[in-house]
């Protein structure tokens, strides 16, 4: 295996500060990723962001990242499909390999509460995730923090089926997961601090010491008019995949937002 050269770890580390002013560290947050701020006439929404690097000192680094999202809105019903792709390599090394597809409805029982129904690919070589399979349903509680701003709590609950199929001849793996989670957005218009996290705790029904637990954070605070730096902090923990795999993972990101 080769090893990355002093001149090599010094390009990467320009590549991922360039690359954080660039595209944010995007937050799985399928609350926000909702369409909000739009009138009731607006069943259509979607977004693309992407961004490519490749430089060379003594070695290679090739950056690559991918993200769409698309919604559609109507009375009670709304559909959203999620599309991730993060690629990084340096000096023949990999320090990011995943990518993942999520499809989700909801469907509005009354102003507050709703239900859910969502399944999701996903690979990460990395982790050791040749494939990720999984479908669930749930509900979904809504709580205003504040009018005004905006701010607000979610809180979700489901149940969910996923089948893992490892690298390395680790073989597969299959759960019933209690799917939990907590999402917080808070923005204050007078300073224009905007917090937003969301954590999830998810084991397995037949053996709760068997969990995954995440937790994803990011901060944006105004500089100037238009200009605004943002911190983002990842965290996850999962007891069900192969010994071999690292089983926590941070991210910490910081970079600046040009907002017109």
């Amino acid at each position: 295996m080769k090893t990355v050269s002093h001149s090599g770890r010094t390009s990467l580390v320009l590549l991922l500060l360039c690359s954080a002013t660039l595209l944010r560290a995007q937050i799985v947050n399928i609350e926000e990723m909702r369409i909000t701020g739009t009138n009731d006439s607006l069943r259509w929404y979607g977004a693309l962001k992407g961004s490519f690097a490749l430089a060379r000192v003594k070695e290679q680094t090739i950056l690559l990242r991918a993200e769409s999202r698309a919604q559609y809105k109507h009375g009670r019903n709304v559909w959203l499909l999620l599309l991730n792709a993060d690629f990084l390599n340096a000096g023949g090394r990999d320090f990011s390999n995943a990518a993942f597809a999520h499809l989700r409805y909801n469907y509005k029982l009354f102003k507050p509460l709703s239900m859910e129904v969502y399944t999701q690919q996903q690979t990460n070589k990395l982790l050791l995730i040749r494939n990720r399979t999984l479908f669930g349903t749930g509900l979904r509680q809504r709580f205003f923090l504040q009018y005004a701003s905006n701010s607000r709590l979610y809180l979700g609950s489901a149940w969910l089926y996923e089948q893992n199929y490892f690298t390395e001849n680790y073989g597969s793996k299959h759960w019933h997961r209690w799917s939990n989670y907590i999402t917080l957005t808070v923005r204050k218009p007078k300073t224009g601090i905007v917090l937003q996290g969301t954590t999830y705790w998810q084991p397995t029904f037949a053996d709760f010491r068997n969990y995954r637990f995440s937790t994803e954070w990011s901060l944006e605070l105004p500089v100037g008019k238009h200009l605004r730096f943002s911190t983002d902090f990842a965290y996850s923990l999962d007891r069900g995949l192969p010994d071999a795999a690292p089983p926590g993972i941070y991210n910490w990101q910081n970079g600046l937002v040009w907002r017109l």
